[in-house]
């Protein structure tokens, strides 16, 4: 009990580190990569730690934090709304009105005659709920797998969608997909800090003969080791909240060390086929 309460305080202290360095720094470019590196944690699943633990994604935070910091000096300083809206982070002055406005139902300029104090918010981290359902997955060995793909961009259920037509149009006329055939989904990209026409989802399907690359039909390995194993019954909408509680619950009670991989998701009946109450998913965390 006392490692698990050790891991638990040190993810706290992490992130606590990372919040803190972000409020010093909203003024300058905070990359992804480098916020892991402050927290210690793997760039694998800092985006999916810092949203569980803190309630917002890294650049909802990040944007929240910088337009309050605007309205602070819309206030109490001599600088101009450009001069505000450039350090704040916006290309023009019209981007900075328009989300200045939608966050505090105010142009910068009416905000800037009221002169209300402003407060900066105290990000709030997210406690572990003793009601929730301890989180017992399966620990898994696997091996090395290779798979064909093909890969879509875009919002990722129309590139879910869109992927997975796609390979099977092709890998089943070619007799690739075998009986025991596995069926994976890994979404590269965390839409709340990549551009959504910019997200890559990979619609996968293990092979064992040596395939070649094809068209859009690609080949690659997904990695073999140790993973948590959660399974998910229920509509594919529902995996959110399930990657929420594995990462503000799950991961520091457990004290476990993730590993450098990205996580995926194993389809295990048709959707197509199958009714959303009872489709059967398996999100897999890679583990040390």
């Amino acid at each position: 009990m006392a490692a698990r309460n050790n891991t638990i305080q040190d993810y706290h202290e992490r992130m606590n580190r990372v919040l803190d360095h972000i409020r010093r720094h909203l003024d300058e470019p905070l990359n992804l990569d480098r916020l892991a590196e402050v927290a210690c944690f793997s760039p694998f699943h800092f985006h999916r730690i810092f949203a569980a633990y803190v309630g917002e994604p890294v650049s909802a935070h990040v944007r929240r934090l910088r337009l309050e910091l605007a309205a602070h000096r819309l206030c109490h300083t001599a600088q101009s709304i450009t001069d505000i809206a450039l350090t704040a982070g916006y290309e023009t002055p019209g981007a900075f009105n328009k989300a200045f406005k939608r966050h505090f139902r105010a142009s910068p300029t009416r905000f800037q005659k009221a002169r209300k104090p402003v407060f900066f918010s105290s990000p709030m981290m997210i406690e572990n709920n003793p009601k929730e359902v301890p989180m017992q997955p399966e620990i898994r060995s696997r091996p090395e797998t290779t798979v064909v793909y093909v890969r879509k961009t875009g919002r990722y259920l129309k590139s879910a969608e869109d992927a997975w037509a796609a390979v099977c149009r092709i890998a089943f006329p070619k007799g690739l997909v075998e009986q025991d055939a596995e069926f994976i989904g890994i979404g590269h990209d965390d839409p709340d800090v990549t551009p959504e026409d910019k997200l890559r989802y990979d619609a996968c399907i293990s092979v064992r003969k040596e395939v070649k690359p094809e068209g859009e039909l690609g080949v690659q390995k997904i990695a073999g080791g140790k993973y948590a194993v959660f399974l998910h019954k229920g509509p594919y909408t529902g995996l959110h909240e399930l990657y929420r509680r594995i990462y503000a619950q799950w991961a520091p009670q457990s004290g476990v060390k993730l590993r450098d991989s990205t996580c995926f998701e194993k389809y295990l009946n048709d959707g197509s086929k199958t009714k959303p109450a009872d489709l059967l998913t398996e999100i897999l965390v890679p583990i040390e």
